[in-house]
């Protein structure tokens, strides 16, 4: 296996523990070999590369796609379709984390909102009710300063990847 190739499955292993086992092996693969590839490939060509059948690929393809992580190309003169990385796969990918984030900061905003009023809570449960409290106002803070944060960094992204030189 050459450097290049180690360091394609590094990148593919590092992706399944980003999505923590929630994600699926051949679709992170197959986006770990449209990363390393300098051109498009045709499922034949993933499939063989990754030892794989060609169903296998074309389904896992298309939801590569359908995310915006990859993107299909038909050549004129070849019946067969070609898929290669989408060019704003970075930004896809952060888009996606953010949705996530956004959504258990909803949810934390939401268990918040229905938080009992001290009042109702039995004198035996008071200080399990605070501390309680205390963690989800925890979290929500953590996630509203990292939103805010985040503020704009789309448009720096997309200033500073005009300026990347290899």
């Amino acid at each position: 296996m050459s450097n290049h190739q180690n360091l394609q499955e590094q990148f593919s292993q590092e992706l399944e523990k980003l999505s923590d086992g929630g994600g699926n092996l051949l679709a992170e693969r197959l986006f770990s070999l449209l990363l390393f590839s300098s051109k498009p490939l045709s499922l034949q060509e993933m499939a063989d590369q990754l030892e794989v059948t060609k169903a296998a690929v074309s389904i896992r393809i298309r939801e590569l796609e359908a995310g915006g992580l990859a993107v299909k190309k038909s050549k004129i003169s070849d019946r067969r379709d070609y898929y290669y990385i989408a060019e704003n796969f970075s930004l896809v990918m952060a888009e996606s984390f953010l949705l996530k984030m956004k959504r258990f900061l909803s949810s934390t905003d939401s268990i918040l909102e229905k938080w009992p009023e001290e009042l109702e809570i039995s004198e035996d449960q008071k200080e399990n009710y605070h501390v309680a409290k205390k963690r989800m106002m925890d979290f929500q803070l953590i996630y509203q300063l990292i939103f805010q944060r985040l503020e704009g960094v789309e448009d720096e992204w997309k200033s500073k990847r005009n300026n990347i030189e290899i």
